[in-house]
């Protein structure tokens, strides 16, 4: 309960800084539509890197020549599902 919990937080604030960061960036001083959709493309930019982080724990995991992926390996796929999640949710809602 507690985990579904911290699931739904984390969706909410990265929804809620990526939809701040997505309008900051595309301000109407951009003067294309191709430099708007770059600057939402910034926004995603922090979960890409929590995505990367959990490919390089999830390749820690097979290194250490597990069977299978534990409890924790699974917590951090859906928080980091739950980041992108949010984050996705935040560029969507930054768009004209």
């Amino acid at each position: 309960m507690y985990f579904l919990t911290a699931c739904l937080i984390v969706v909410v604030v990265s929804a809620a800084a990526s939809l701040r960061r997505s309008r900051t960036l595309s301000q109407p001083r951009w003067a294309t539509p191709a430099q708007r959709l770059a600057a939402r493309r910034q926004a995603l930019w922090p979960t890409i890197f929590a995505g990367f982080c959990l490919l390089g724990l999830l390749g820690f995991y097979h290194l250490q020549h597990e069977p299978e992926l534990g409890p924790t390996a699974t917590y951090l796929i859906m928080l980091v599902a739950s980041c992108f999640g949010g984050s996705f949710l935040g560029v969507i809602g930054g768009m004209d």
